[in-house]
């Protein structure tokens, strides 16, 4: 029998270890491939097609996908490599040399590696048609597209050839170094108490002599579960800070929609474009069963900076008192600053009109007056109406009039509004790209764009939400499915002694508990901080906590009841290992 034969027989038997690894493998690849299409998405990337405010928040699980794949890789090739330790070590003592177990290993990640990319490339597109399906005809995001994108393709090879290369050589390495006499110590010997199960046995003495079978289960491979420990309570951290974004962002978009549309339609004429009679616009909308309860008609100017308001018609329309004298200004932003956002708040301190005529500033407002429309420039000031009039005199083409429209029920004004859009169109006459800069802004296309925001960002975090508790739980089940040997060696002993089947599940539930529970409670916790801060700009940061923790305990809960039915299962396994063991035993003494 060959090197290469005893290789096969360990394939057939372990073959556990191979397949788990290699969904490992799939499952990450699979989850940045879907990201990389999603983000590479012309059509869905367009702003024209798609609002920035829905295809932006592609980037931060885009962004998680790639440091999950570049740290949940080498922790699964190092979990794979250490399961087969016991393996090699008895194919090192009857001759093999290392060069040909490298050689031997390496012909077995090629294989896997091959395989997990090519399945993954086609997981990541089923996952990104679907994701498209989803927001398509779910959230009625319209004008995206599935696109083959040969970039989104490319960049998931490289990553995850790279990962996976280093990952081997540096896991592989480590193994061919190691003593040949460490490989082949019995794997199942409980190391040290350590620190932490001293200071337990200090603190709680009588609880620790109760659980000293439980205990031994649980205090193996310390190493290699610390560091699953911290990466899987980073994974339900994150999980937990996202779920709470959701719950506090979504009413927030609502909200911002609403408080930057005080008016419930508004177009400008301006440019020679929109010279419509509002007496038409008002028949549109009363066909379409829109009440108009007020009209302002703003007049304005605009260059390529500033928009220009006289003071006496602001004060009117708007029921405010500003007092600007003759050859000054008032600097007005129109933000909301409780809207979560960072505003470059720069007044201007002196302003020149009409060729030499320079205005002072007297002060600073931050209050929404009017809505945010394309054709108004990104700054406004608030002048004199003497000022205002020489400016209109001296600047021709630039004066507008801006017609602000309030309805008695903004929320069934969306045939009204479409209809007066394709009017202004119509009497415009210019394409659409040149049709954009002159379009109106309405509350109700805000909100509803607001609204497609918020369902498309909960339906993207639930996705990844979902994968990376899928993630959390591969991490964990992948270092248990490596040390099913050792532990199945631990059970038959246990079982002879005497210990039945209600005691073993009991043990294992014990053992399994420490495994995924610590990791959801520490997980919980570490997203407290940065929830509350990336909450409370918006005023919501207790409630982001409150969301965290509902959503880990829910967490906690489901796996606490799922360990049940994970340690019966395994010890079905160990059973069976068992009664194989054991008619080995018998056989020998007969």
């Amino acid at each position: 029998m060959t090197f290469f034969d005893i290789s096969r027989k360990m394939l057939k038997a372990g073959f556990y270890k191979y397949r788990l690894y290699f969904l490992c493998n799939l499952s990450a690849t699979a989850l940045f491939c879907c990201f990389a299409v999603i983000s590479t998405n012309r059509t869905f990337m367009n702003a024209s097609i798609v609002n920035s405010s829905i295809s932006n928040n592609i980037y931060l699980p885009f962004f998680l996908s790639a440091v999950f794949l570049v740290f949940f890789l080498p922790v699964s090739c190092q979990a794979f490599l250490a399961s087969r330790k016991q393996e090699y070590g008895v194919m090192f003592s009857l001759g093999m040399s290392r060069k040909e177990a490298f050689r031997n290993l390496l012909f077995e990640n090629v294989i896997i590696s091959v395989l997990a990319l090519a399945i993954a490339l086609v997981a990541g597109t089923v996952l990104s048609f679907l994701f498209f399906f989803v927001i398509i005809y779910a959230i009625d995001v319209h004008g995206v597209q599935w696109q083959f994108c040969p970039e989104a393709y490319k960049f998931t090879a490289v990553l995850y050839t790279v990962v996976v290369a280093v990952a081997f050589i540096l896991n592989a390495g480590r193994l061919m170094l190691d003593k040949i006499g460490t490989l082949l110590k019995a794997q199942y010997r409980a190391e040290k108490t350590g620190k932490i199960g001293t200071f337990l046995c200090r603190l709680a003495p009588n609880y620790m002599r109760f659980h000293l079978v439980e205990w031994s289960f649980v205090r193996r491979h310390k190493k290699e579960w610390g560091c699953r420990y911290v990466l899987a309570s980073l994974i339900i951290a994150v999980s937990v800070m996202l779920t709470g974004v959701c719950v506090t962002l979504y009413p927030a978009f609502l909200q911002d929609a609403k408080s930057y549309s005080p008016y419930d339609m508004v177009y400008s004429g301006i440019y020679g474009m929109n010279q419509v009679s509002v007496q038409d616009v008002l028949h549109i909308l009363e066909k379409n069963g829109v009440t108009v309860e007020q009209v302002i008609q703003l007049p304005y100017i605009r260059d390529d900076v500033f928009n220009y308001l006289p003071v006496t018609e602001i004060n009117r329309d708007f029921g405010c008192d500003y007092q600007i004298q003759e050859g000054e200004f008032l600097n007005l932003f129109q933000y909301n600053l409780e809207d979560g956002y960072e505003h470059n708040i720069q007044p201007v301190s002196t302003v020149t009109i009409s060729g030499d005529r320079k205005l002072q500033s007297v002060g600073t407002d931050v209050k929404i007056l009017f809505n945010q429309n394309p054709t108004f420039a990104d700054k406004t000031l608030i002048i004199n109406d003497s000022d205002f009039e020489k400016l209109s005199a001296d600047i021709t083409g630039s004066a507008g009039i801006a017609n602000l429209f309030q309805f008695q029920n903004w929320e069934d004004s969306y045939a009204g509004v479409c209809e007066v859009k394709e009017y202004l169109q119509e009497s415009n006459q210019l394409n659409e790209d040149e049709q954009t800069y002159y379009e109106l802004s309405s509350k109700v296309e805000k909100y509803q764009d607001a609204k497609k925001s918020g369902q498309f960002l909960l339906f993207l975090m639930a996705f990844v939400i979902g994968l990376m508790i899928m993630a959390e739980f591969l991490l964990i089940h992948s270092r248990i499915q490596a040390e099913k040997e050792e532990n199945s060696r631990v059970v038959c002993s246990l079982r002879m002694l005497g210990m039945i089947d209600k005691e073993m599940v009991k043990c294992l539930c014990y053992k399994n508990f420490l495994r995924f529970i610590p990791p959801s409670v520490v997980g919980t916790i570490l997203s407290f901080l940065p929830s509350y801060y990336l909450n409370e700009s918006y005023g919501m940061g207790t409630n982001g906590i409150l969301a965290g923790i509902v959503f880990g305990v829910i967490l906690t809960v489901g796996i606490f009841v799922v360990i049940r039915r994970y340690s019966e299962k395994e010890e079905k396994f160990y059973e069976s290992g068992f009664i194989i063991q054991g008619r080995g035993f018998f056989e020998r003494i007969f």
